[in-house]
């Protein structure tokens, strides 16, 4: 599809009725809570819902059935950009995040983000998690809209940029950005944070970012979760991978109790996605190569909207969408203003 018939496509939208067939009532305009999940290097096929028939994955599984499913959602090949292009609604090349190391997976600090205009529009802001889009000053997730931050540095626990020697087990992070050491794996402390601030803010409205760091390199993770699918006769990369994609899972779970034992269920979107494909050769449901390729494999990723009550669920998107439509889907849903005299490439898809 080419950007013009893209742009047309989603600015024609505008004026379309919404899928529900409801009018924007009261409950529309009660402007929601948000958590949006992103998992890191997790394939199309790493979910048994796409058919994957080694791994288990009941909670996500479950998202999938009570969600409206964009089955034609891309990212970039690479991290970093997807993440700069969530964050702005802008292709990554005008945010200056061309790749993800070597300088280039810094953002310019004149972008305008998602957590900016949010939190301009009175939204609690926090983040819990990779933020992979610079380290310091101006350019942190601290410096960038986020009222409270639970992160690392670089792309990945244990790189050179670490605070300390760290593991994905108690590791050091930096909390608004002083050195926190943290008890437990590194999925369980990102979701515990996540929800603490949910709970703390929850008679406000809140923008919670939950950018988790597995399935991502180093493979670290409990033998527990691993040697099931290493019984499977699965590879000892591959189990790993699995075996973090199913600790994910069960934290998926946490979060979806808690958002129903809250009573706040109802009124929080809650977005499960993938920032790339798989960086390996494994199962990637029939789609062509790996993480960092323009092909399928490398750029199909799940995209899954629940809202009990807003949207329906078990409703299939097949328009093309990608992260620079999440800005300003998000920014209309929660009534809030896209930034002044800076361009927005993607386009709403609340009326899909």
């Amino acid at each position: 599809m080419t950007l013009s018939t893209r742009r047309a496509f989603l600015g024609s939208l505008a004026v379309a009725p919404l899928t529900t067939g409801c009018r924007r009532d009261a409950r529309r305009r009660r402007r929601p809570n948000v958590v949006l999940l992103l998992t890191d290097d997790q394939g199309y096929g790493d979910l048994a819902c796409h058919g994957n028939k080694h791994l288990r994955t009941p909670n996500i599984d479950r998202m999938h059935r009570e969600s409206v499913r964009f089955t034609n959602f891309h990212s970039s090949p690479l991290c970093s950009p997807t993440r700069a292009s969530l964050m702005t609604g802008r292709y990554n090349y005008r945010t200056g995040v061309v790749d993800t190391w070597v300088g280039m997976a810094m953002m310019r600090a004149s972008e305008v983000t998602l957590a900016e205009s949010l939190g301009a529009a009175g939204y609690r802001t926090g983040i819990f998690g990779k933020w992979h889009l610079g380290d310091n000053y101006p350019l942190r997730a601290m410096d960038q809209g986020f009222q409270e931050s639970l992160v690392f540095t670089d792309g990945a626990l244990g790189a050179i940029g670490d605070p300390a020697p760290n593991s994905y087990f108690d590791p050091v992070l930096l909390r608004n950005g002083q050195p926190e050491k943290t008890s437990g794996y590194c999925t369980e402390v990102f979701f515990d944070a996540a929800m603490q601030f949910m709970e703390k803010n929850r008679e406000q409205r809140f923008f919670v970012y939950l950018p988790a760091n597995v399935p991502h390199g180093p493979l670290d993770v409990a033998e527990s979760d691993a040697a099931p699918y290493r019984a499977m006769g699965l590879d000892d990369g591959t189990a790993r991978v699995y075996g973090m994609v199913e600790n994910l899972d069960r934290h998926v779970g946490r979060l979806l109790k808690f958002l129903e034992d809250s009573d706040l269920e109802k009124n929080t979107i809650l977005i499960f996605m993938s920032d790339n494909g798989p960086w390996g050769a494994r199962y990637n449901a029939g789609l062509r190569d790996q993480k960092g390729s323009m092909y399928n494999g490398g750029i199909k990723v799940p995209f899954f909207v629940r809202a009990p009550g807003r949207f329906r669920s078990g409703v299939d998107v097949d328009r093309i969408a990608a992260p620079i439509d999440v800005t300003p889907t998000l920014l209309e849903l929660c009534g809030a203003k896209k930034p002044a005299g800076v361009p927005v490439d993607g386009g709403s898809g609340v009326p899909l």
